[in-house]
């Protein structure tokens, strides 16, 4: 690759944050179709730069997470692989590497791997995406296991981090509605009703800091659901349609207007 292919994916690479921007923009609206031509476009964009010699730390981290939102699992691999062997990555680099390695590692099944490498990240720096996506992965483990003390200590220190932040607190949502669950298997009725009620809180919590965030959607109307409170399910899930989903969503678009269906009879 000459220099001046080097230049060209450098401008390519510009548009393309630039239109990722938007497209995370977009997603934040009622616009989930123009939303997701954007990502389609600054995938490309981001794809078109690296094949031109374009290979900056920020640009490769971009491109291996849009691939990943777009389950494109092993091309985004192929990207992070190559990144990790660059010569003297710089700690912020690395840090988002590991991160975005433990969501491939997560996506493809791998969820004790993915623990181990988001908790590298965290020896670099712990910050409010490693707690909730450590405490999202914790929970997960809980979900496999019925172990709930590690899951429930670690979303507790995320929550003196930052009780205000809508994925922690949808952890805790997702955490105590498992221990409801295993309590009424256990013929606990009493101690199931309180961890409901604690899992109901925090998904209304939730859902008043991320009002779009599609788990705690999902798992509020599914409790409304279970109480014969159809007409507030219903409107909890009234824009399912125009949430945009991307593949790293642990919800997918068909399980919540599956729901909707149920809900609407």
């Amino acid at each position: 690759m000459g220099v001046f292919d080097t230049a060209k994916g450098a401008v390519l690479c510009r548009k393309a944050y630039k239109t990722y921007s938007e497209a995370v923009e977009l997603g934040r609206t009622d616009r989930p179709d123009e939303a997701k031509a954007k990502y389609h476009s600054a995938l490309e964009q981001y794809a078109q730069s690296v094949a031109l010699g374009y290979k900056m730390p920020n640009s490769m981290l971009s491109y291996a997470l849009l691939l990943m939102r777009e389950g494109e699992y092993e091309r985004a691999k192929e990207i992070m692989l190559e990144l990790n062997k660059t010569p003297k990555l710089p700690d912020d680099a690395r840090f988002q590497l590991r991160v975005n390695y433990s969501v491939y590692q997560w996506k493809t099944g791998k969820l004790d791997e993915a623990i181990a490498t988001i908790r590298r990240a965290g020896d670099i720096k712990l910050n409010g995406t490693v707690y909730s996506m450590l405490g999202m992965y914790l929970v997960d483990k809980a979900r496999q296991t019925g172990d709930f003390e590690e899951a429930l200590a670690f979303n507790a220190s995320a929550m003196d981090y930052d009780d205000e932040d809508g994925e922690v607190l949808d952890n805790m949502g997702q955490l105590y509605a498992l221990m409801a669950q295993a309590a009424r298997e256990r013929g606990e009725t009493e101690q199931a009703g309180e961890y409901r009620k604690k899992a109901w809180e925090y998904f209304v919590k939730a859902h008043k800091a991320a009002p779009r965030q599609i788990t705690t959607i999902y798992y509020l109307a599914s409790m409304c659901l279970e109480d014969g409170e159809c007409e507030k399910a219903a409107k909890l899930l009234s824009n399912a349609e125009t949430l945009y989903y991307s593949d790293v969503c642990p919800i997918k678009k068909a399980q919540m207007l599956a729901l909707k269906q149920e809900v609407n009879g």
